[in-house]
């Protein structure tokens, strides 16, 4: 017995028995009872039937009317099949048309016609419909489909149905109850759950309820999730599925998932339930291909090619800015919020006000661009292949940038191809890595630049300048000194461990004055600068002589300068105050105490420590009140031209 699951739905024109249909295949009524007393679907409604072999299929009825067309097209995006219902006694009528290029342009796989009310019409009459509406489907979509005609009010050739909807449906890939038997899982239940909301409401004794259809991946209580565009974290408190507790289910169903801690204001039909890795991209602005280009595109193009139009994606539906890319099959789609959406994902864009179909369209770009990029944005979306399912997003990144994040790249191949090498979390082009290597270190050859400048210099994302910048420091090619990188081999600043680096950071920011530990202020009130440090390092560095370890190390380690006290200087202003000290003299040259507080700019306090550790370092000696120059820098004792 092959186990799967499914979900079909049923379109068309409005009046053609799709209501009556579902209850004759499922034994379920979808109308509301204000629908029922209207006699027309204006909502989505759901059921569901056994297929005989322990197999529950899922069923969705969309409003057949026009005015209700952004509701029809809510439950297309998930669809296994679709029955094209057409009444035998009307035949064609304009919703069935709009309806069909709908399913088509939403990506729905499988379509079987279904001609109902067969009994209000003869056998002839039957049999040249079939005909005529079998050569106006595969002129119109393409498809080759099934057609079945039933009568739904008398039960006519329901078992008929019922079988090709089973014969449709047999290429499906096994469920999760096939693991039992030994079967692998299919990809379609091993991918992150994708499930767009439908209807939202309140349930007494579990809050916010969502419903919709999990098209792949698969849901356990207690999950916790991502509920898009708001990027919010969710917790499943309960799931249901054809009105059955679970504890967890797989897709394809349809499924009722109650959310811990939600208010019933935060969630709307057409947001995303998904995971983290679920590739799902929250964006304003969109790259499509459009699949369909007629005379609605000739149109846009004119003055008004800014045109308002309608798009639906998913169970999402709103409005957006149309702007066609000239001399390609690409548009943008602009819209006022963030919509959730993914790579390759089948949209229709609907003139607005009516429900004429302007194009079908797949996603190929999520999110804006600068404008001097799109051009070769442009070229790489026009060489992309027709057939997407195979084709990953990442790749288009590795093409436009030279790089991508490591976890974009995962689906792609479980070794790296031989033109691509990963470094941390990121994986580059080789020729590209070696491009850039080249300019990073010809940028730091004229100048020391921190990692943001590099960054805003040669347009790489920062992340990406600092693996760069590790992998040069790694061949020993540059160093970090003073927040800024620059050429040549030693000791680099962001080898040293946080606390290090903060006691660093706060030494120097202490500039002349210097960094003493424990420094009291007036009235004996400690102003150590350590208490600006957040109380949980604070409390670190406190602890068992920490502080004055790091310090220690830092001094050993040539960052800093000990002076009597003790008093901490960088080290590198240390030694640019010893080179303005001995500017201008030469060995033997005498130095007074007042001369030297004048160039350094140092108060008694700071000077007479200054001065001995000159001294311990061998630049001067004392000589009653003044110094004797022992020694030059090198850069002291040029004199300029």
């Amino acid at each position: 017995m092959t186990s799967y699951r499914a979900v079909i739905g049923l379109a068309g024109h409005v009046d053609h028995g799709k209501t009556q249909l579902i209850k004759a295949l499922t034994g379920i009524t979808t109308a509301r009872a204000h629908e029922q007393a209207i006699g027309m679907t204006q909502d989505l409604g759901f059921a569901h039937f056994d297929d005989g072999q322990g197999n529950t299929i899922g069923v969705i009825d969309v409003p057949g009317h026009e005015r209700y067309i952004r509701n029809m097209v809510a439950g297309l995006w998930s669809l296994d099949l679709v029955l094209l219902v057409i009444a035998a006694d009307e035949g064609w009528m304009p919703m069935t048309g709009e309806h069909l290029r709908l399913l088509k342009a939403m990506g729905v796989p499988r379509l079987v016609v279904c001609i109902n009310k067969c009994d209000l019409v003869s056998a002839d009459e039957l049999a040249l419909l079939e005909e005529h509406l079998l050569e106006r489907v595969m002129d119109e979509s393409g498809m080759v489909p099934d057609i079945v005609s039933v009568s739904a009010k008398t039960g006519a050739n329901m078992a008929a149905l019922h079988a090709a909807i089973l014969r449709q449906l047999a290429d499906l890939p096994a469920s999760h109850a096939a693991l039992e038997q030994g079967a692998p899982r299919c990809d379609r239940e091993e991918a992150p759950p994708r499930l767009y909301v439908d209807r939202v409401f309140t349930a007494s004794g579990t809050g916010t309820v969502l419903t919709g259809t999990l098209q792949q991946g698969s849901l356990k209580v207690g999950d916790k999730l991502l509920l898009q565009p708001a990027g919010r974290e969710v917790q499943i408190r309960s799931l249901q599925a054809y009105h059955q507790s679970v504890d967890e289910i797989s897709a394809v169903c349809r499924v009722a998932v109650g959310l811990k801690k939600v208010p019933h204001k935060e969630v709307a039909r057409g947001h995303c339930l998904t995971r983290a890795d679920g590739q799902c991209e929250v964006a304003t602005h969109l790259i499509v291909r459009l699949s369909e280009v007629g005379d609605s595109i000739r149109e846009l193009r004119s003055p008004l090619h800014n045109k308002e139009v309608e798009v639906a994606l998913g169970s999402w539906h709103g409005r957006a800015r149309f702007v066609p890319i000239k001399d390609t099959r690409l548009a943008r789609l602009i819209f006022a919020d963030p919509i959730p959406c993914f790579f390759g994902q089948p949209l229709a864009i609907i003139r607005h006000g009516s429900s004429e179909l302007l194009h079908g369209a797949r996603i190929l770009w999520c999110g804006d661009i600068h404008p001097a990029r799109r051009k070769a944005l442009h070229a790489l979306l026009g060489n992309l292949p027709d057939d997407l399912t195979d084709y990953h997003p990442a790749n288009l990144e590795l093409g436009l940038n030279g790089y991508v994040a490591a976890s974009r790249f995962d689906a792609l191949a479980t070794e790296l191809p031989a033109h691509l090498v990963q470094l941390g979390d990121w994986v580059l082009e080789r020729t590209w890595l070696a491009q850039r290597r080249d300019e990073l270190l010809g940028s730091l050859a004229s100048e020391p630049l921190s990692a943001a400048e590099l960054a805003a210099r040669l347009g790489i994302a920062q992340p990406v300048i600092q693996v760069l910048l590790l992998q040069l420091k790694t061949g020993q090619l540059v160093r970090l000194h003073h927040d800024k990188w620059q050429p040549g081999s030693g000791e680099s600043e962001d080898d040293l461990e946080e606390e290090a680096q903060l006691v660093l950071k706060l030494v120097r920011d202490q500039g002349k004055e210097g960094y003493e530990p424990g420094k009291l202020g007036p009235g004996g009130v400690t102003v150590d600068p350590l208490l600006s440090l957040p109380a949980s390092l604070r409390q670190r560095l406190q602890q068992k002589g920490a502080l004055q370890k790091q310090l220690r190390n830092l001094a050993r380690l040539k960052y800093l300068v000990q002076l009597e006290g003790p008093i901490y200087y960088d080290a590198a202003l240390y030694n640019q105050m010893v080179e303005t000290v001995l500017a201008g003299q030469q060995v033997g040259d005498l130095i007074d105490m007042a001369s030297l507080k004048q160039v350094t700019g140092l108060s008694r306090k700071y000077a007479i420590p200054f001065c001995l550790r000159m001294e311990m370092d061998g630049w001067v000696r004392r000589e009653e009140n003044d110094r004797r120059v022992l020694r030059m820098p090198a850069r002291a004792h040029e004199v300029p031209a």
